[in-house]
């Protein structure tokens, strides 16, 4: 429940400085007006940045969620059930979490309000399938819901690991090998065609100009590519460069294809887990498209998810050269 630093008068005319929780700023209104006291000033004080970040690994997070919903299904109440969980929990993040959220459900908060405290362990899809369960009454099949979801997405992310293994490992390589044959060998022969004073072809004369460019630009070839390492890390805050960086990655060969597969598995597997908890299709959609971690196949999501608005089916709504599978 979020705090607030409060300036109040009391009866006597005192001002009086004192921190409370409530729900927002207008029911904190009411509980201090109950209180006898005039409120002056009431400010919201954001909780530690530290504490909302706060995350647990993928195993301990789903083994919490199988706990939750075996305790839930034998007609144990959510606060009880959290409290329960907390109480075992060894110290340390985990249990950190869990005291969390009990305190805010004992207060009356929802179980999806209080887990959208901690942002980074539960972003907006995942409360939003908490909250579908809590509305619909269904919270254990939502929690079971949720935990094999979590777990395909984790294998999903090994094996997208190991398979941008190979793709890496041959770009290095190819650019190690270019780098020995323009700055060791091509100057070898450059050497030997300019020793017999004859015209070369227009190709032999850039890769003998390449090669120059790689002995003697050095510096300024790996300033080059560190700028352009730079300009990549700073394209997420921009959507245009992001867009522009995603689609140069979908164009290159094996790691692009590699990139398109995940990217799709990435957004199937967002969108089932919301559209079977009961979120509208056009919700789903709109969701599944920011989290397919690719500008270029959620910009075409949001254009299909338009049209499917308007009653035509999600394989005919895409756009005509779309970049998906």
């Amino acid at each position: 429940m979020p705090a607030f630093a409060v300036s109040a008068i009391d009866q006597t005319g005192n001002r009086r400085s004192l921190r409370e929780a409530a729900p927002d700023e207008p029911a904190l209104r009411e509980k201090l007006r109950a209180q006898a006291l005039w409120p002056v000033r009431i400010r919201a004080i954001p909780p530690p940045r530290r504490l909302t970040r706060l995350s647990v690994p993928t195993r301990e997070f789903v083994a919490v969620l199988h706990q939750l919903e075996l305790q839930l299904r034998a007609g144990v109440t959510p606060d009880a059930a959290i409290a329960q969980l907390a109480g075992d929990a060894p110290p340390g993040p985990i249990r950190t979490m869990l005291e969390k959220i009990r305190a805010e459900v004992a207060q009356g908060s929802p179980i999806h309000v209080a887990c959208r405290f901690f942002e980074k362990q539960f972003p907006a899809h995942l409360a939003a399938v908490i909250a579908a369960g809590e509305a619909s009454a269904q919270l254990p099949e939502a929690l079971r819901a949720l935990a094999a979801h979590l777990t395909s997405v984790d294998d999903l992310r090994r094996t997208a690991r190991r398979a941008l293994i190979y793709p890496v490992v041959v770009l290095v390589a190819t650019s190690g090998l270019l780098v020995f044959l323009l700055g060791g060998v091509v100057p070898q022969f450059a050497a030997i065609f300019e020793s017999l004073h004859f015209a070369l072809p227009p190709i032999t004369v850039a890769l003998i100009a390449a090669s120059v460019a790689v002995r003697h630009g050095w510096p300024l070839l790996f300033a080059g590519l560190l700028l352009t390492a730079v300009v990549a890390a700073f394209a997420a805050r921009s959507a245009r460069l992001l867009f522009f960086r995603d689609a140069i990655l979908l164009c290159l060969p094996v790691l692009g294809d590699t990139l398109r597969h995940l990217a799709t598995a990435r957004f199937a597997a967002h969108c089932r887990l919301l559209h079977e908890a009961g979120i509208p299709l056009l919700a789903a959609l709109a969701t599944g498209a920011e989290l397919t971690g690719n500008a270029v196949l959620a910009r075409q999501l949001l254009a299909a998810r338009e049209r499917v608005a308007l009653g035509q089916p999600l394989y005919a709504a895409l756009p005509k050269n779309h970049s998906f599978p």
